[in-house]
């Protein structure tokens, strides 16, 4: 199949070159100009090193390269997914005759919709034809063909079967399942709580400190997932439960990292600065603890979380405002 990868960061160029290796005909797509140059020169995955992008995948800063392909896999950060969305429809590009898959992770500030849901809204013909591809899944392990696990996610079985054919190799298992809204809110919020589990790691404490705040924050993200349509059961498989723990421990995680240096005692832009990629994490923290205040849902880990990102709350008073709450039953 032709398929065009919108996103040129390490996750978008690291599923590009595993579908390339698949034996797919990629076009990995890139705003700037100039990076995009800049890529095909060096053809190395960026941010994480070392990985070569194959010669077949062809990288272009022109949308139209669209035109070209049968399927289109996003995986753009989410808060330039609506603006890229929209680039799309201006070229004339018909998305509803495509095969729409979505790699991105988070949830509008302004509109609090998911990623298909503002696809859907741009592009009506592909309602309820979306695939989510999510899990616990570092483009640094992918790349160098560590066995990874993750879920492809569609209101249509068929098409979520024909995204899992597409993807699935020796080292990249993808399971199918119909929970696109728990999919998508799980691989979203899931970065609430790495934040919290850097914070953690920055302020060094320990084990039992990041199991409590992995269990604790998994039942934040069922209760916050199944009021807003998600399945309870998705929350506990690989978007879920897998994708929070890999999030919270890893080294890769930049989620994680961006926590451990606000510990640490940077503010949120020296933060972020430092980490250089993009941390989820931030912007869906403020649609989480929206989401909390609408639909008056008690969220004390997003909460406190929100509270030192952008209410200037250290880190450690955040940690003994949750330990010191009111006695309750689990």
């Amino acid at each position: 199949m032709k398929i065009s990868v919108l996103g040129a960061g390490s996750w978008g160029t690291t599923l590009a070159c595993l579908l390339a290796d698949n034996g797919h005909k990629v076009y990995l797509w890139e705003i700037n100009k100039q990076a995009a140059e800049k890529l095909n020169t060096e053809r190395i995955i960026p941010f994480i090193g070392g990985a070569k992008i194959p010669e077949s995948v062809v990288i272009s800063s022109d949308l139209k390269i669209i035109n070209e392909t049968e399927a289109v896999l996003f995986v753009v950060p989410s808060h330039f997914l609506r603006s890229t969305v929209t680039a799309i429809k201006n070229e004339n590009i018909d998305l509803g005759k495509k095969l729409v898959i979505s790699a991105t992770k988070g949830i509008e500030t302004d509109t609090l919709l998911r990623v298909s849901e503002i696809i859907e809204e741009i592009f009506p013909a592909t309602k309820d034809k979306i695939v989510a591809l999510s899990g616990p899944s570092h483009a640094e392990e992918v790349s160098k063909k560590i066995p990874t696990l993750v879920t492809s996610a569609s209101k249509s079985k068929d098409l979520a079967v024909k995204v899992r054919d597409l993807f699935i190799n020796d080292y990249f298992r993808i399971y199918t399942q119909d929970d696109i809204i728990g999919v998508e809110l799980g691989a979203s919020l899931k970065n609430v709580f790495a934040i919290a589990g850097g914070v953690i790691d920055g302020l060094n404490f320990g084990d039992n400190t990041k199991a409590a705040i992995i269990s604790r924050g998994l039942k934040e993200l069922v209760k916050l997932g199944t009021a807003l349509g998600g399945k309870e059961q998705t929350f506990y498989g690989l978007s879920g439960a897998g994708d929070l723990m890999v999030t919270c421990f890893s080294k890769h995680s930049r989620n994680r990292h961006l926590g451990e240096l606000l510990a640490k005692g940077e503010n949120l832009q020296q933060a972020e600065t430092e980490l250089k990629m993009v941390a989820e994490g931030v912007k869906t923290c403020i649609s989480a603890y929206k989401l909390g205040q609408k639909m008056n849902i008690e969220l004390p880990i997003i909460n406190q979380v929100y509270e030192v990102l952008f209410k200037n709350k250290s880190a450690k008073r955040a940690v003994f405002d949750l330990m010191t709450r009111a006695p309750k039953d689990e």
